[in-house]
Parts: structure tokens; sequence; C-alpha cells
């Protein structure tokens, strides 16, 4: 079926291998029933999903990667972790540290 997420996901990485672009997830985690905050638990297992090419008329890979290697690739980057919705606010201040990091890390591969 197609999927725009993942049509989304698929740009995104496109643009990240071209240098254009870095990406910074953000993964919120949920209230339980006991009122607690739980962090992201993930995503289904890599292996639940589709080991076949996306098939959104749009796909950027519909010959040359499938549905699981997209969200490996997601996978593989570091993200950034807020408990629940109310820490949203405080998302701003996160990347902003993340991208001095990142660009950190850029500046010292460049020398």
């Amino acid at each position: 079926q197609a999927d725009n997420v993942l049509l989304e996901y698929e740009y995104a990485l496109e643009l990240k291998a071209r240098g254009l672009v870095e990406i910074l997830p953000v993964f919120v985690g949920e209230k339980v029933a006991s009122g607690l905050h739980q962090q992201f638990a993930g995503f289904a297992k890599l292996q639940d999903f589709p080991d076949a090419p996306h098939c959104h008329p749009t796909s950027l890979h519909k010959d040359q990667c499938t549905v699981r290697q997209t969200l490996q690739r997601l996978f593989q980057l570091q993200g950034i972790h807020l408990l629940n919705s109310e820490d949203m606010t405080q998302i701003g201040l996160v990347a902003a540290e993340a991208l001095k990091k990142l660009q950190k890390v850029h500046d010292e591969t460049d020398a």
C-alpha cells in the first residue's frame, strides 16, 4: 500500500545522502495507565516491514530499495527522546544543542 509518510522518509534520506540536509528524529513517549511516562518504545520489529519495493507512484526507490531497507536506514539515525508531548516545548532547545554538536563534528571532519 502506498504510504505518504514512508515517501517523506525516502525523500529526506535522499537529501541527507546528497549532503543537503541533516535529519534529527524526535521520539515522543506516552503516558501509561499508572500515570507515569514511558520512553518511546520504537516501531515494530524491522522484519515486520515489507521486504518489497514501496508502491507509491512517486517513490524514489521503486526498483532499488525495499520498505524494510528504507526504514533500516532511518532507524540508524541518532534521535532525541522526549518522555511526553509536554516536553515538546523543549524541542527547540534540545534540537539547537544537537545541531551545535553536529556542526562541531562536521567542522572537525572538514579540518
